[in-house]
């Protein structure tokens, strides 16, 4: 034990990392609803953002949408940490005064993004913190949901072909009354066109 030992190891110098995504063009935008908490995890992490004093009606912007949440089965430090899958695609939205802008253009731009990109490992988003946009909250008694498809495939011959296609084309649809039924709730007034959207 008191013989000096001479070890080789590897060089680990490089970082790999398992997933890479793009910086927004701009920044990231947050709605007015989330604006006072994330703005303080932002100045806690000495980000710079700047709240919009008027709210804009239409504004072009890219929104991640999940298509899948998985939460995990035990609780980390008080919080259950969530695993968003999905993807980002152009919509037009609505942004009230209040809301916040977040520059991609400062030094800190790499941490920001660890924190907004929905599907980063330690983001705001996996610590659980905007699980409320992926719950579903409204929900449609089957009885009612087969009178709205009874009228909705009576009133357009477009939707009533896609139906007829997808009974034929995708068996486990054809199999599901629970899945055939959701095929016209999410085409009804009530369905919540916000179910899964990211609010970044």
């Amino acid at each position: 034990e008191n013989r000096p030992e001479v070890w080789k190891l590897p060089l680990r110098d490089r970082v790999v990392p398992d997933q890479v995504r793009p910086a927004p063009r701009a920044g990231y935008l947050v709605p007015a609803e989330h604006a006072a908490w994330v703005g303080d995890k932002l100045a806690q992490h000495g980000i710079r953002f700047q709240r919009l004093s008027a709210g804009r009606d239409a504004l072009a912007v890219q929104a991640f949408r999940a298509s899948a949440v998985q939460h995990d089965a035990r609780s980390t430090e008080g919080r259950v940490r969530t695993r968003l899958t999905g993807a980002w695609a152009p919509e037009t939205r609505a942004l009230p005064a209040g809301s916040l802008f977040v520059p991609i253009a400062q030094p800190l731009a790499r941490l920001l993004m660890h924190l907004l990109e929905p599907d980063a490992p330690d983001s705001l988003a996996a610590w659980g913190r905007f699980d409320n946009a992926f719950e579903q909250k409204e929900f449609m008694e089957p009885y009612v949901a087969e009178q709205i498809a009874r009228e909705q495939l009576a009133a357009s011959p477009a939707l009533r072909d896609e139906f007829q296609a997808r009974l034929r084309d995708d068996p486990a649809f054809a199999a599901s009354a629970e899945q055939r039924l959701d095929f016209f709730f999410r085409r009804a007034p009530s369905w919540d066109e916000r179910y899964r959207l990211y609010p970044v």
